[in-house]
This record gives C-alpha cells, structure tokens and sequence, in this order.
C-alpha cells in the first residue's frame, strides 16, 4: 500500500462505517485516479473528503439523508414508551411513603397524598397491553393516561408543577400514545429491540423509582436515579441502530426537561414566570431537541398495512 492510498483511507475513515463499506473502495479509486503524481493528498482534496464526512453525518443526525424509517422509531416507543413512563410515579409513591411512616396515617387518606394514582393504574396496565402485542387496547388507554396527565396538571393545585419538572412525563405520555396510534405497534417494536428490552427498561424504572423515593431531595440519589433511567432507556433501544438511538432519545424527554429544571430553578429564572412563559420553556426546549435530532418524525407515517393489532 503506497502512502497515497494509506493517507486517503485516514480521510475516508472519518465517512460513517456503512457508507465506507458500500462506497470506499468506489471513492478511493477515484481519487488515486485523478492524484497523478502526488505522493499525498492534496489541500482541496483533504477539505473536500473532511466536508463530505462531516456533512453526511450531520444529516443522518437529523435523519435527513432518508436512511431511517420513522415508523421503526415510532414502533420501538410503542413497545417502551409506557414502560419507561412508569418511572414518573416515583414522586407519588415517595409521598405514599412518607405518609405511611409519618403521623398521618389513620388522619388523612393516602389519596390526599398520591391524587395522581388512577393515571399511572392507567399507564401500568398500557404497559402490559402493549408487552402482550394489544396495540389498539393500549393505544385507547395512552390516550386516556394522556388526557389524565392534563387533568392532573391543570385541575389538581399540588400538581401545577407539570408545567415545568413534569413536562417530560407529559410529552412522552402523548408521543407514546401517537405511537400506539400510528405505528406498526409493539410487535414490530419487538422485532426491532429484542426480547429483552422490556426487561431493561423495567430494571431501569425500578432503579430509578427506588432512589428516588428512599434518597428524595439528595442531590446524588437523583442524579444516580436520572443516570439508571437514561442507560437503561439507551441499551434497551438496541443503540448500534438508527432507529433504536432515535427512540432512545424519546424515552429520554423526561431526563431532558429534569436537567432542564436542574439548570434553570437554582437560577430563580422562572418562579417569577407566568405559568405559560415556564410550560413554553419546558414543553419547547425538548420539542425543539427532538426534531432537530430526529427523534420525531416531520410528519406522521401511515401505518403499515397488516401492522400488528
């Protein structure tokens, strides 16, 4: 192998592995065709290869190269996305918790301290419908778990939080019903996944439920919490695919808009806000993330026909 050649194959290194597979050897001919009697690669040649690379995998980032089927992403969030959601009752069941061992117990009911609880019954028995393949069951019921978080956060005075920490839980809640919805399904997801990503992602919630409910309010049980959410949501999307590190980053809405929180509320910036000024901030940032990155589709696919039921 000449220097030339080794030299071009560094820059064509940079090119995403697949692309390099199907199209190198194609390029590097080309240019050690049109190199003459160079004995390394010329200025332009050099820019024009890092370009090129840097370009392409821009693209794919922002899954604007086509290579991607959204509805592969959409049915991997169909499968998990419920799942995933059950982390959400952490903070309920942490008070359940303190109500149990402080001296309310036998004064004041434990629904005074978990209002939200027929939504995550609601959200457990989607999960379940969607593991067992029930698409249409579990679409109907992430509708219903959708339209409770709402009520949650506009009618229930302890929970106006939803506007801001919570905006995660409520935004996976309605991609993961569109997904139901318009996907082929968790059946597809499976196939995409396999067979223990389910697993995964439910070894993660209980993770992150246990350290948030036993260390709530110390920063590094929370941190720790919002760690085991995020790897096991990764791992759990089969991360070697497009497809799955696109869902992954959907199940990770709620991470997002807790980081979010984490750097915005030491600032006081918006306790002061009007609630519509906090919910557009919580509510957009992550929007924006996730269309700019691919995580959602610029448009809703048709299902596929014969999708799973």
């Amino acid at each position: 192998m000449s220097e030339l050649e080794r030299r071009y194959r560094r820059l064509l290194a940079c090119y995403p592995r697949d692309h390099r597979e199907r199209d190198g050897e194609e390029m590097l001919g080309v240019l050690l065709a049109g190199a003459g009697d160079r004995t390394r690669p010329g200025l332009r040649d050099t820019a024009d290869l890092l370009w090129g690379a840097a370009r392409l995998h821009l693209r794919r980032v922002v899954a604007a190269d086509g290579g991607i089927d959204p509805r592969d992403v959409l049915a991997i969030v169909s499968l998990l996305g419920p799942v995933a959601l059950l982390a959400g009752a952490a903070t309920g069941l942490h008070e359940v918790a303190w109500w149990a061992k402080g001296d309310a117990l036998g004064q004041l009911p434990w629904r005074t301290q978990f209002p939200d609880a027929p939504v995550w019954v609601v959200w457990l028995v989607v999960a379940v419908l969607g593991v067992f393949g029930s698409r249409r069951a579990a679409a109907f019921g992430a509708w219903v778990g959708t339209a409770g978080f709402v009520l949650v956060a506009t009618v229930v005075p302890a929970h106006h939080g939803w506007t801001g920490l919570g905006a995660g839980w409520v935004l996976l809640g309605v991609v993961t019903a569109s997904a139901l919805t318009w996907s082929a399904g968790p059946v597809r997801g499976r196939e995409l996944v396999g067979r223990w990503a389910v697993a995964v992602v439910a070894a993660a919630v209980v993770a992150n439920v246990v350290l948030r409910v036993v260390g709530y309010g110390e920063r590094t049980a929370e941190g720790l919490s919002l760690a085991a959410l995020a790897v096991g949501a990764v791992v759990a999307c089969a991360p070697r695919s497009r497809a799955g590190r696109r869902a992954g980053l959907v199940l990770l809405t709620p991470v997002m808009t807790a980081l979010l929180w984490a750097a915005v509320d030491p600032l006081a910036v918006l306790r002061l806000a009007p609630p519509a000024v906090e919910a557009a901030v919580f509510y957009g940032v992550p929007l924006v993330v996730l269309l700019a990155l691919g995580g959602l589709p610029r448009r809703i696919p048709r299902r596929a026909n014969g999708s799973a039921t």
